[in-house]
């Protein structure tokens, strides 16, 4: 199937009537797939595994467990495309990718791109953040089908379709902005890994209630900002145990410094709600704020993100497993930050940790 591109008029409101949405439909083998890549390119998974997720909370875990969790991947392009060499490419399926910029920005100064699946469609078309994004001058990118949506190979894919969608839409700027990820369920092998081997240009990310928390453990993404959301009730977040999944976190926490917090909706299962997205809204914005600096200018050339220490943020003490629920989790500024600061979660900012204690504290945020 050759690519189709439909270019609109979004008629959202009389005010803006010359927003821009472009979309078009590739076809494309499902050797890109994460799934394929980690069938045909790394360690098989050994038989009898009991799926506890151990190293992360409870000690060594055994040879099995150690093969089968890893998804911090050493994969080049090269040995990706002699895979695919010796395995086929496979069957192919459609890719529907979808740009939207509204009509005040003249030059992007970021973008979000979320994968498809799962809540991504409906974030994509949220309203606050089309709001968000005419405030901050961002672009919002998605992309949705089997052979990219849970995670892809090489990344170059998503490069490629940014510069073609900016020649496309006149805004060339794409090629070279600051990218904010998002991925739910396993749109996580998208958000977590992606930015582990494309650091440079991620400013932050998102992984909402994960289908595999291990696709989250990515010692190359610790120095860039991430938040992983999981949902108390959701069957995936209770799979070995809550603990575990945590654990997960913590692990990057303290092993590797890793610049991340998460949160536990109380209540709630594998799908976010109207209540979820102010807590994802508040960490785009700061992290937008601490990362991208305000001239920058990627129709010039790739921009240079500010780096953050742990030091600069503050920390929060972790949801607690054995009493479940609301819980007011005390936040401080590192420094005075009195718990473990190892495994804390760590909080960009003191505005953001307000908003993070009220939502674990009341399973949403308000404004006065």
């Amino acid at each position: 199937m050759k690519p189709t591109f439909l270019i609109a008029a979004l008629l959202l409101t009389t005010l803006h009537a010359a927003d821009i949405e472009l979309t078009e439909t590739l076809q494309l083998p499902e050797c890109h797939s994460i799934g394929w890549v980690r069938a045909n390119t790394q360690v098989k998974g050994q038989k009898n595994w009991d799926g506890v997720l151990d190293e992360a909370k409870w000690g060594t875990p055994s040879p099995q467990q150690a093969v089968e969790r890893s998804w911090d991947w050493k994969l080049t392009d090269e040995q990706w495309q002699q895979a695919v060499k010796e395995k086929g490419e496979g069957k192919k399926e459609d890719v529907k990718f979808d740009l939207w910029v509204p009509e005040e920005t003249a030059v992007a100064k970021g973008i979000v791109v979320m994968s498809g699946h799962g809540s991504g469609e409906a974030l994509y078309k949220h309203p606050e953040l089309r709001k968000i994004a005419r405030e901050l001058h961002l672009a919002l990118f998605k992309f949705n089908g089997n052979p990219m949506q849970r995670g892809f190979w090489p990344r170059s894919l998503l490069y490629e379709r940014l510069k073609t969608f900016g020649q496309r839409a006149q805004h060339a700027e794409l090629e070279n902005a600051p990218l904010f990820l998002y991925g739910h369920s396993n749109g996580t092998g998208f958000s977590a890994i992606f930015p582990a081997n494309e650091s440079t240009r991620v400013w932050g990310w998102v992984s909402m209630r994960p289908g595999t928390t291990y696709q989250v453990y990515q010692p190359g993404a610790a120095q860039i900002p991430g938040l992983v959301i999981f949902g108390e009730v959701d069957d995936f977040f209770g799979r070995p145990s809550k603990a575990e999944n945590m654990g997960v976190v913590e692990a990057m926490r303290k092993k590797h410094n890793a610049l991340w917090n998460y949160a536990v909706e109380p209540k709630t299962g594998h799908g976010p709600g109207e209540k979820t997205w102010p807590l994802v809204f508040s960490f785009l914005r700061h992290t937008f704020a601490a990362r991208v600096p305000a001239d920058a200018d990627p129709l010039k050339g790739p921009v240079k993100l500010h780096a953050l220490t742990l030091e600069s943020g503050s920390l929060g003490k972790n949801w607690d497993v054995t009493q479940g629920g609301y819980q007011t989790l005390t936040t401080a500024p590192f420094a005075s930050f009195a718990g473990d600061k190892s495994t804390a979660s760590w909080l960009i900012n003191p505005a953001y940790a307000a908003d993070w204690q009220m939502f674990q504290r009341d399973g949403q945020i308000t404004k006065p």
